[in-house]
């Protein structure tokens, strides 16, 4: 593993100097993971990567985690008390370099202006970096494709327990419980918890592509849920449609739900290395525009996932991103009618030479539980 981080090191290094940049500034705290094997959330933690030195800086409170987690004797763990900044700075003091280039988009406007104070003091200025390393990210090696799999396979077994449950199982729950069970499933299934909040939708809330769950009893009809759980800090992301019984929904929510299964597998066979991000996305879109629904599809196909579940690269309409072996990215097209209800089907993928590899197995063809 720690061959591994210096790899990575090495081939931000490559970049940098191809860029003529000497120094990078890293704040994103799952840049910081992919790159030491530090893992903190929210942890106010900077990652100083010079020429010849490296520098991880981090409060009290993730000081024991970070010295036990980095393996790699070249980079110092350095603690800072109130101002981290001001220890930048001072570590800084000591380089001749002019300039410095800093994560621009994970730092507040205070924070920036701070800084960029204290580095003009030296004479430095800053160089927006950029998503260099989230760029880097984007490709996923054999350790992360592992664990994507294996968190894959832990949400691809809560649903199959999903459906084991009886019509009346999943009745006698809210939306609110509904999302709980399905966490405990996911942490029962060895995972360390949810990847992000799960969304259960019920009836006509399913129209809502963020919908938040509320105390409102499933009662014979649609539920969408998507969930997904982190294994060994990689995430995971589905989501399925489902229906607990007839009704008289039914009929018109299968038509909307084989237009929507039809485009993901339209985009699914397209989905390959050489491929740009806009155009997948409108192998999906065209096709659900064709029936009439273009204006109900109105999110973006899908997104890179891995450390975090929104990463690159992103699947949309006019991104020009040319998809790359072992990216793994969602697949998740929709249709949803307001006052009526949705319907979404999502895959993660990883992006092979001439097609992709798809990393759940579970069911997703329309039917109902109660028949």
């Amino acid at each position: 593993m720690t061959d591994l981080f210096t790899s990575r090191i090495k081939n931000l290094k490559k970049i940098l100097g191809e860029k003529e940049l000497n120094s990078i500034i890293i704040l994103n705290d799952a840049n910081i993971f992919y790159l030491t094997g530090f893992h903190g959330i929210n942890s106010g933690s900077i990652l100083l990567i010079t020429d010849d030195s490296i520098y991880l800086l981090v409060n009290f409170i993730y000081l024991e985690k970070a010295e036990n987690s980095i393996k790699n004797k070249g980079i110092k763990v350095v603690l800072y008390s109130k101002d981290k900044f001001k220890k930048l700075n001072e570590i800084l003091e000591g380089y001749r370099f002019n300039s410095v280039a800093v994560e621009w988009e994970n730092i507040s406007f205070k924070n920036g202006y701070k800084l960029k104070e204290l580095l003009s003091g030296q004479g430095k200025k800053i160089n927006d970096a950029g998503g260099l390393v989230k760029e880097l990210r984007s490709v996923k090696d054999k350790e992360e494709i592992k664990k994507i799999k294996d968190s894959c396979s832990i949400t691809d077994n809560t649903f199959k327990s999903i459906l084991k449950l009886r019509p009346d199982d999943i009745e006698r729950l809210s939306e609110v419980e509904l999302a709980f069970y399905l966490e405990e499933l996911l942490i029962k299934g060895n995972s360390s918890g949810k990847s992000f909040d799960i969304i259960t939708a019920y009836d006509k809330g399913t129209s809502m592509p963020h919908y938040v769950p509320q105390k409102r009893y499933i009662n014979n009809g649609i539920v969408l849920m998507d969930f997904g759980c982190r294994f060994g800090n990689y995430c995971s992301d589905m989501t399925r449609t489902i229906f607990t019984r007839n009704n008289k929904k039914c009929n018109e929510f299968k038509k909307i739900y084989d237009i929507v299964l039809k485009a993901q597998l339209k985009a699914i066979e397209r989905c390959r290395e050489g491929i740009s991000s806009g155009e997948l996305d409108r192998v999906a879109r065209k096709f659900i525009s064709s029936k009439g629904y273009g204006e109900n599809f109105g999110h973006g196909l899908g997104h890179g996932v891995g450390l975090e579940v929104h990463e690159e690269p992103v699947i949309n309409k006019g991104v020009k991103t040319i998809l790359k072996e072992n990216m793994v990215i969602t697949i998740e097209p929709g249709i949803y009618i307001k006052n009526f209800g949705g319907v979404r089907i999502e895959d993660m993928v990883i992006v092979k030479k001439n097609k992709c590899e798809v990393l759940y197995k579970s069911r997703k063809d329309f039917f109902i539980m109660g028949l």
